[in-house]
């Protein structure tokens, strides 16, 4: 059995976090798996490990951040931190290290290589700040293969990626029996009868610029000014840093006078307000396998999205969804409201969407994807 640290820099629950932990559970019978992760905001992290009885191993880890106290503290630590994991990968004698967070994970590329593990890089964005792309082209050489979410991934850093390089797609997994059409999910009762007979747009995402909420906001004011009975969901946690940002949400929506919509915060199972959703809305700037839109599909909701990452792959067209600029808003709105006006259609691409999701998508099918890139990356 290959022995694998996954190591991630960010302690926050989100994406990257929820593939470790899900992926790790579905490769347990041919993958051991340790998951290497801060100590600093990873409390759920390590909760959400404990319920899967995936190991863990908590470390003094600083992130790169724009916050100035963090920052400097990672520019001061970093080497201390990477001798740390140095010695505690030689001690328990992995076979793999699997850097997953995306192109400014560092520490855990360079320890892997002192260390004489081979090391799998997991690429999971689209866009990396011109310096951090170019440190990233400098540190590409020490790692042995590179996991890509996406193949829109895959192209962003073809070209500062040593070309005899194993490379290796893998698009982040979504557990289809667990995340699956129900009549009923147990939670958030107050909020969803409060919704009955209306029409529920919703996104999953936790708040952050990154993911084009003030777009969400403006699709929502055109679709107000077209149409009624129409309600508004957001689901996504608040971190410290992002909390001046929540609040000029709150107040575009006071000024938009947009009075039909939740914010759902530190929301522990989304399946019963994604349930209750008719269509799903991504209005992210940057994505490259965005799980929320995953779980989306497998819980049979037809979307509409931005054309980030590799969406465009899962949402077709005219079959469960449409893939449009987020910059005509009017067109954007249209094509969410066409499913309220038409409901026949609504069910067509409900079932199709759910189709998507067990074809392409399962954890299965992913997990046996990246079993396939430890063993080819393991075997060289």
């Amino acid at each position: 059995m290959i022995r694998v640290a996954n190591i991630i820099e960010e302690g926050k629950i989100g994406g990257p976090q929820i593939r470790i932990v899900n992926m790790a559970n579905a490769m347990a019978d041919n993958i051991e798996t340790t998951v290497i992760m801060p100590k600093q905001n990873s409390a759920k992290f390590q909760q959400i490990c404990n319920d899967n009885n995936v190991k863990y191993k908590v470390f003094p880890l600083t992130r790169l951040t724009r916050e100035k106290v963090v920052a400097i503290k990672y520019i001061i630590f970093s080497v201390f931190e990477t001798i740390k994991l140095c010695i505690y990968f030689r001690k328990e004698k992995f076979d793999i290290i699997h850097v997953s967070g995306g192109s400014w994970q560092y520490k855990g590329v360079i320890a892997g290589k002192i260390s004489g593990i081979k090391v799998l890089w997991h690429i999971n964005d689209t866009y990396a700040h011109p310096l951090f792309r170019k440190l990233f082209s400098k540190i590409s050489y020490l790692s042995d293969g590179f996991v890509y979410a996406s193949n829109r991934s895959l192209e962003y850093y073809r070209d500062v990626v040593p070309e005899y390089k194993k490379s290796f797609i893998v698009p982040a997994p979504v557990d289809t029996e667990k995340f699956k059409p129900k009549k009923y999910y147990p939670g958030y009762e107050e909020l969803i009868i409060g919704l009955k007979n209306k029409f529920v747009i919703g996104m999953v995402a936790n708040i952050n610029p990154i993911k084009g909420i003030e777009n969400f906001l403006k699709l929502a004011n055109f679709i107000n000014s077209n149409s009624i009975n129409c309600h508004f969901i957001i689901v996504g946690t608040v971190y410290e840093n992002q909390k001046k940002y929540y609040k000029n949400l709150q107040r575009s929506c006071s000024d938009l006078d947009i009075d039909n919509i939740s914010f759902v915060q530190n929301c522990n199972d989304v399946r019963p307000i994604l349930n209750r959703m008719d269509v799903y809305v991504c209005s992210s700037l940057s994505e490259s396998s965005p799980i929320s839109v995953w779980e989306a599909i497998s819980m049979a909701k037809p979307v509409v999205s931005t054309d980030v990452g590799d969406v465009a792959l899962y949402v077709k067209n005219g079959i469960n969804g449409y893939v449009e600029s987020i910059e005509n808003i009017e067109v954007f709105a249209k094509r969410i409201l066409s499913f309220k006006i038409e409901r026949r259609k609504l069910e067509e691409y409900r079932n199709n969407s759910r189709m998507i999701a067990i074809k392409h998508l399962d954890i299965s099918n992913c997990s046996n994807k990246q079993i396939k890139a430890y063993h080819n990356l393991y075997g060289s």
